[in-house]
């Protein structure tokens, strides 16, 4: 995940609380591109469900748009989707041998230590 992203936001809520906590976190992501930042927004734990094809379909939020909307704007600024790699295959995916035929276009797989080593001295980082 190079180059370093001037924010980096960890996503790690998935459908619990009905995709409030991705809206906000992709809302932030576009704001802070269409202000000229580098963001990258990194999908773990429960959060990773955001990642696949299907994952934000029915998703609104009253008051905002659906989250499939951010998350397209998102990717057409420019801002950057990174997946856990584990947590895509072992909570998300039935089958792990096809996890990047339901992948959504645009997310990249990546781990940890990726994620640790991309992170720059004036990269912020705000969890969701």
């Amino acid at each position: 995940m190079t180059p370093q992203p001037d924010l980096l936001i960890v996503l790690t809520t998935g459908k619990q609380d009905r995709g409030t906590r991705a809206t906000l976190a992709f809302t932030w992501g576009c704001a802070a591109l269409a202000m000229g930042q580098s963001v990258a927004v990194f999908l773990t734990m429960d959060g990773a469900i955001w990642g696949l094809r299907d994952g934000t379909r029915g998703v609104a939020v009253d008051g905002f748009e659906p989250l499939a909307t951010y998350v397209e704007q998102f990717l057409g600024l420019g801002g950057r989707m990174l997946a856990c790699a584990p947590c895509t295959e072992f909570y998300c995916s039935h089958d792990r041998a096809r996890v990047h035929e339901v992948l959504r276009e645009g997310v990249t797989l990546t781990g940890l230590a990726s994620i640790v080593a991309a992170q720059g001295p004036h990269t912020r980082v705000v969890t969701f």
